[in-house]
């Protein structure tokens, strides 16, 4: 689900079809798959997110000596 989910940033909201198929390949219930988008958007979107601003503000041109803010962005593993 985390793949979905990385894929999917923009819109972080499988429809009915998608949800089916993530039961299939997970064997959790409509509950659990629903429990599990509603961890991962609040815990980890804003640090995807955020080391993603991070990764943008360095590329950006001019910025070549940006130090690190010292935050670091997890893939932590949410477990239903």
């Amino acid at each position: 689900m985390t793949d979905w989910l990385r894929q999917h940033q923009d819109n972080p909201y499988p429809n009915d079809d998608e949800k089916e198929d993530l039961i299939a390949s997970t064997r959790l219930t409509m509950n659990q798959i629903n429990y599990w988008f509603t961890n991962a958007r609040r815990r980890l979107l804003p640090k995807w997110n955020l080391q993603r601003q991070i990764d943008e503000d360095r590329k950006a041109p001019g910025n070549a000596a940006v130090p690190s803010s010292g935050l670091q962005a997890r893939d932590d593993v949410i477990v239903v």
